[in-house]
């Protein structure tokens, strides 16, 4: 080949047979390997038609246990609000209960008065108590006994004489009472009909009350005092 120079360049081109050749050898050289890969496997116990379709066993496996994790998951969210439901009425219920309860006490007492005012205390006093209800103070341990008094019978004259409210209970393992506080000056009342007073009660730590008993003092009688035992139990604040 002439260039401009007037010099000749000789320039070798490969044969496109020889390249051909080259790439055919190449591609049987790689298929050669592939072949030898799989007959080693197929020689050590390889099937790779049964692994395909244990492949495809576990993968079914898998999307069934998902659907199964799935389903549990929306029962355990319906128990916990079936217990949360549960829970709820069985609060309401036990307030229902602790309700009732404190309203037949109060009946119960209502109806000890009833029969005082018919027929006359058998212990000679003129003072009774007619209802006596705890409720819950402001502060832990801390409570307030509203306690109603009247006279036993016909109230034909004023009563007059003391009262005392004591509780009844236990304080580690032992047997202990504690003094309520409040009412009249000294315990003193006096009235024609009925009297209320409210009586401040601070139980120490530990402190198990049982039952509250008030003492009733005549002043115009010259029978002993009497005194009257009421359950503890606090009323719920509605």
């Amino acid at each position: 080949m002439a260039d401009t120079s007037g010099k000749f360049v000789i320039r070798r081109h490969t044969p496109r047979r020889t390249l051909l050749l080259r790439i055919a050898t190449l591609l049987i050289g790689l298929f050669a390997l592939y072949v030898v890969f799989e007959f080693g496997r197929y020689s050590a116990g390889f099937d790779r038609a049964s692994a395909s379709q244990e492949r495809r066993d576990l993968q079914q496996v898998i999307v069934g246990l998902k659907g199964q994790i799935q389903s549990l998951h929306a029962q355990m969210a319906q128990l916990q609000t079936l217990q949360a439901g549960a829970a709820r009425e069985h609060q309401e219920v036990g307030q229902e209960m602790a309700a009732l309860q404190a309203q037949l006490d109060r009946d119960r007492q209502d109806l000890a008065v009833y029969r005082g005012m018919i027929a006359p205390s058998s212990s000679g006093t003129s003072l009774q108590v007619q209802q006596l209800r705890i409720v819950a103070g402001d502060t832990a341990n801390h409570f307030v006994a509203h306690m109603t008094l009247m006279q036993g019978g016909k109230p034909d004259a004023t009563a007059s004489g003391e009262v005392s409210v004591r509780i009844v209970g236990e304080l580690h393992g032992a047997a202990a009472m504690v003094d309520a506080e409040g009412g009249a000056a000294n315990g003193a009342v006096s009235f024609r009909y009925y009297q209320a007073v409210d009586y401040q009660i601070v139980l120490p730590d530990g402190f198990h009350p049982a039952s509250v008993q008030v003492t009733l003092r005549d002043s115009h009688s010259n029978v002993a005092a009497a005194t009257q035992s009421f359950p503890w139990r606090v009323d719920v604040q509605p």
